[in-house]
């Protein structure tokens, strides 16, 4: 008996050290083409070496192994890349080979993955979607015919915070506040209605469950380094997922339905008048789209959206609190432009360069993805005398290269200033200055965009003009706490309470 225990547990141990050196030579050969990294444990690679915030882990390795560097992340390769000379490589030399997306796990249940614009690869499914959402509600056309949805919200927004905090001195919560107005923006520009409503049941609901959906996907998951692992759900996480997407589809599917019930009543030239992009999307059904693409690329657009331009504006908020001086710069652009007798219009936003300038800044310092979301290499690929194989997984970490000592002075400080002189007043970040490119570039760049920057201006603008802002309890603008938590969307560790003080006559209000 003991003899034949003896004998499996040998066995079981030669199978272990065949195994594991089998795994730690293929790596090796491997790791012979691929750009240098730091060594790496077996199995686990260099897991332990990403702490609680891996742009800044990656950045300080990569200033130890150089801009193009290979990790290993269990059974996972990754190279990262952290200057602009190789992000530029990645996106512009070879941008059709690192168009493809390495979804998280999370990604992949209920298949959510196979019709995302966001996680899809890049095929023909891809770039229909691409182009159906570029042509009908990004474009120049399209962006300026829905100015007054973007106004109106603003409004409602302004009008809130002057009736029930600006009159009473009681701070507000401009994490929420900002989020819920950006949600509803793009909500009403996207089908005619306010996704959150906290008198509609309804849209709370799905509130309740796309947030939910976006909370369980952020947590680390042992299925996005060991596949083999993703069928035992040992985080329990899966069906948490599964349950709070199955719950926003639920609502999602019923508001599309509910437009088609509305649309079978109506003659098509009353329609015509009234058309939003849920009514495009319906007149390509049949055609070029079915219900469930309909339904996913809503959902793209809507969590792609409302959390990384909120989370933006949050910050351009800190950061103007935490330096008064440049929020009376600000503020001083508004009066020469706008004046004290009336609201900031869209138009206006053109015409303040130092609004720009802060924004720019606010990017560099706070890109709303600071490793942007995975690419994958469509095939083998050389890069500066390195070999980066098929399938790799390719890390873009924005927030290093925006922090580049080599190219920005000061690179921790808040100077919007920066962008007002010299090579700075050239820069922007839509992609074709690959030292800031907080919403990635190439074919995968964000397509909502041009979007985004309209929103971003336009409610900073009226958040700044229209109101002065303290902080609670006394506190002093260099008390205000500017640390961050690394996420998919790099959030303030706090939520950003202050508190407005009027401006502005009231009856503008």
């Amino acid at each position: 008996m003991e003899s034949h225990l003896f004998y499996c547990y040998s066995l079981l141990v030669s199978i272990v050290v065949v195994l594991l050196s089998i795994f730690l030579w293929r790596r090796n050969k491997k790791r012979l083409l691929l750009p240098p990294g730091p060594p790496a444990w077996p199995i686990v690679g260099n897991l332990f070496q990403l702490s609680r915030k891996p742009n800044e882990a990656l950045s300080a390795l990569s200033a130890q192994y150089g801009p193009l560097m290979t990790i290993f992340l269990g059974m996972k390769t990754a190279v990262v890349v952290s200057s602009a000379a190789m992000a530029k490589e990645v996106f512009k030399t070879h941008d059709h080979i690192f168009a493809g997306r390495a979804p998280i796990h999370a990604a992949t249940i209920l298949s959510y993955d196979k019709s995302s614009i966001i996680w899809d690869q890049n095929g023909s499914q891809w770039r229909k979607f691409r182009r159906i959402c570029t042509t009908e509600l990004f474009s120049s056309k399209k962006i300026q015919a829905l100015q007054h949805v973007r106004r109106d919200s603003v409004s409602q927004m302004i009008q809130l915070i002057f009736q029930e905090n600006g009159l009473k001195g009681k701070s507000v919560n401009l994490a929420d506040l900002i989020f819920h107005t950006t949600m509803n923006m793009i909500s009403n520009m996207i089908f005619s209605a306010k996704v959150f409503d906290p008198n509609n049941p309804e849209s709370v609901e799905f509130l309740s469950a796309t947030t939910s959906w976006v909370v369980f996907a952020e947590k680390p998951n042992l299925a996005d380094f060991y596949p083999w692992l993703g069928f035992l759900d040992l985080h329990g996480v899966d069906r948490k997922i599964a349950a709070s997407l199955k719950r926003a589809y639920y609502f999602l599917d019923l508001w599309i339905n509910n437009r088609l019930a509305t649309r079978s009543r109506e003659l098509n030239d009353e329609r015509e008048k009234e058309k939003d992009f849920l009514d495009v999307l319906l007149d390509m059904r049949g055609h070029d789209l079915s219900l469930t693409d309909i339904r996913s690329i809503i959902f793209d657009l809507l969590i792609a959206g409302f959390d990384t331009t909120s989370a933006t504006i949050e910050w351009a908020m800190a950061e103007l609190i935490h330096n008064p001086d440049k929020m009376e710069k600000v503020q001083g652009e508004l009066e020469e432009v706008v004046g004290h007798s009336r609201r900031v219009e869209e138009s206006d936003t053109d015409h303040l360069p130092y609004l720009h300038a802060v924004v720019k800044e606010v990017l560099r310092l706070y890109p709303p993805g600071p490793l942007l979301i995975p690419h994958k290499a469509s095939s083998s690929c050389e890069i500066g005398g390195s070999v980066i194989p098929k399938d790799t997984q390719v890390w873009v970490n924005v927030w290093a290269i925006a922090r580049d000592p080599g190219v920005w002075k000061e690179p921790s400080k808040f100077m919007p200033e920066r962008f007002l002189e010299g090579e700075g007043a050239k820069m922007d970040f839509k992609g074709q200055d690959f030292e800031l490119i907080p919403f990635g570039a190439g074919r995968r760049i964000c397509l909502g965009l041009p979007l985004a920057d309209k929103m971003l201006h336009l409610i900073l603008a009226s958040l700044v003009h229209s109101f002065d802002w303290s902080l609670p309890n006394g506190m002093s603008a260099k008390e205000l706490d500017m640390d961050y938590i690394f996420r998919v969307v790099l959030r303030k560790s706090q939520n950003l309470e202050a508190i407005p003080t009027p401006r502005l006559q009231h009856h503008i209000y």
